[in-house]
């Protein structure tokens, strides 16, 4: 016999059996009929909740799977940039080869705790424990840097020790570049702590508040693309020139380690005759 008619005959024997009890004792027949009803809707019930993680686990799985094609494509394209990328090294170096062309060594950086930061005063300055055995006369305008962006410049050293001079300071200059429009001027430090100014930029070209502005790599002394700053403010300052103002992206406030870069700048020897910037 099959499941089905034994479930139909089963609920043909307690229709009937209800109608008997009715007839007899309407107290009784309901006393089976919770009996009966109990077992059939925590069936109901676990039947439905079923039901509902299935289609849970349906959805997580499709959205598995979507995510993971998502991934395998993104792994595809940076092999393929990682591959064009080792292309393109390998066409540079062969190109170099006859001309005996070697590119700079990877730069190195040497981590310094930073003991005093005066960024308030009219000279705007920090002082750098060095590793020891590692301060000396040829650290002089070696780059400095934070995890957020430039700190300055080395202006001596001596013991363990190195004075940086401030991005801030108004003796500070440093070849720098708008990201967006790749249009280069020159930021200096102002009489106002913590606000730098970027000069040199005609009016004729597009500079917004929130353009990012990074190191150009054309003063001799700093390396191109390290984060400086970003717009806060654009005025016509003339006929020629904008007004830009620049809120620094290191906090100068919250310093406790730096960075020194182990990159020659350009020798003073070649720089002489030059007007250059970041000296």
């Amino acid at each position: 016999m099959s499941e089905r008619r034994v479930a139909v005959l089963f609920a043909v024997a307690v229709i009937l059996l209800l109608a008997s009890l009715t007839a007899q004792s309407p107290e009784r027949a309901s006393d089976v009929a919770m009996w009966v009803e109990a077992p059939a809707k925590g069936l109901v019930a676990g039947l439905a909740d079923v039901a509902d993680r299935v289609r849970e686990g349906w959805r997580t799985r499709t959205r598995l799977e979507r995510e993971n094609e998502e991934l395998r494509n993104r792994l595809r394209e940076l092999e393929a940039a990682h591959a064009a990328a080792l292309s393109a090294e390998l066409e540079v170096d062969l190109l170099s080869a006859p001309f005996g062309y070697a590119r700079p060594p990877d730069v190195e950086l040497l981590l310094a705790d930073v003991v005093y930061v005066d960024y308030h005063s009219w000279r705007r300055n920090a002082i750098l424990r060095l590793p020891r055995g590692n301060a000396g006369a040829e650290w002089a305008r070696r780059p400095v840097t934070t995890v957020d962006g430039l700190l300055g410049r080395v202006v001596s050293a001596g013991g363990d020790y190195a004075r940086v001079l401030l991005v801030t300071d108004r003796d500070s200059s440093v070849g720098a570049m708008i990201e967006r429009t790749r249009r280069q001027g020159i930021v200096r430090g102002t009489k106002e702590a913590g606000v730098l100014s970027l000069a040199y930029v005609p009016v004729q070209v597009d500079v917004r508040p929130g353009d990012r502005v990074v190191t150009a790599g054309i003063d001799g002394v700093f390396p191109r693309g390290i984060p400086i700053g970003t717009v806060t403010s654009v005025e016509s300052g003339g006929d020629q020139f904008h007004e830009i103002k620049v809120a620094p992206r290191v906090d100068l406030g919250s310093l406790s380690h730096a960075f020194v870069w182990r990159r020659d700048p350009v020798p003073e020897a070649v720089m002489d005759g030059a007007d250059a910037v970041g000296r």
